[in-house]
Formats: structure tokens, sequence, C-alpha cells
């Protein structure tokens, strides 16, 4: 069993399974291929999916660490192409404690940007430079633009299981625009430079 499955079954104790799918994800002859217009209006978030996503992340907070390892985790399975854009992950024996030190630090950071882009609803302007400043920080790590949008389903498949009590389609959605809008900034920001 590969360390990834080690990891997500002794956190969850469970097997993750999900939609691995992009809406603008492209398989053609075994190659992603992203559709992006920068010129296009971001994606808009309702007040209602603003408050629907304040009040997760309150119970998502409190396993942060977890949500953010099980996320990379489930994507580096999906999408084991997507381990090799982590310099940081490249040079490390997956068997080494370190791996994990690795994987969680990172994951602590990217729930870090969730946690700013959340509170950041109510000041678009803001989320805006902080994930186009990402954007630029991750084209510079020679990161692909089409690896971005493959973090929002992980993110979203790894949180259900916190909320399942409260989870309804309104949630799904609520998650779903809350990283097209990230990633659409994300994606301007790679495209800047």
């Amino acid at each position: 069993m590969s360390l990834f499955k080690r990891i997500k079954r002794s956190l969850t104790g469970t097997k993750q399974t999900g939609d691995n799918k992009s809406r603008v994800m492209i398989s053609k002859n075994n190659e992603i291929i992203t559709t992006f217009d920068p010129q296009k209006s971001p994606p808009e978030i309702s007040e209602r999916e603003v408050e629907i996503l304040k009040d997760c992340w309150k119970i998502v907070k409190q396993d942060v660490a977890k949500v953010g390892i099980i996320t990379f985790v489930g994507l580096f399975e999906t999408h084991p192409d997507v381990h090799d854009a982590f310099m940081s992950f490249r040079a490390v024996n997956t068997s080494d404690k370190e791996y994990n030190a690795i994987l969680r630090a990172h994951a602590l950071r990217v729930m870090g940007t969730v946690d700013k882009c959340i509170y950041r609803l109510d000041n678009r302007e803001k989320l805006r430079e902080l994930m186009t400043e990402l954007g630029i920080r991750h084209k510079n790590y020679s990161v692909k633009i089409e690896f971005i949008d493959l973090i929002g389903i992980q993110f979203i498949s790894s949180i259900k299981p916190h909320l399942e009590t409260v989870w309804t389609g309104q949630h799904e959605k609520a998650w779903d625009h809350l990283f097209m809008l990230m990633c659409y900034y994300m994606r301007k920001g790679m495209c800047s430079i």
C-alpha cells in the first residue's frame, strides 16, 4: 500500500472516492489542456454562499491539518503527476518522517490561504490580490496552470465527512464557487508573467 493510502487510511479509516473531473480540464492523448480566458469576469459568490462558507469553515477549522493532509493525499493519488510539481517533495524519500512534516506544512499553508480567502470575501479586492500574487509565485515555481483547479475538487471531498450532518447541495455549490473564484485569480496571476 502506498504511503498516500496509509496516511489517508490512518487519518480517516476509510478510502476516499470522488469525481476527479474538472470542468475546465480536457484529457486529450494523456495530456491535460486548460481553457482559461483572463478577460472573462470572475465567478460570483452570493451573500448566502458567503454565510454558508463562514459557518462551515468554523467546523472545518477544528480539524484543519487533517483536512489539508487528506486533500493533498487524495490529490497525489488521483493525479500523481501533480506530486512532482512540488519541489519540496521531489528530494524526499516517501517513507521518511520528513515527507510527512513537509506534507503537513504545505497542507497547513494551503488551509491558511483558504482561511484568508473566506474572510476576504467581504473585501474581494484583497482576495483578488492574495490569489493573483499566489498565482505569480506558483508560475515562478513552474507549476502547470492545469493543476490549479484540481485542489478544489479534492478539498470539497475532504471536508464533506466533517460536515455530513449539515451538508447539502447548497454547501457544495458554495465551496465550488469559492474555489472557482480563488482559481480564477490564481490562473490570472499565472498568465500575467
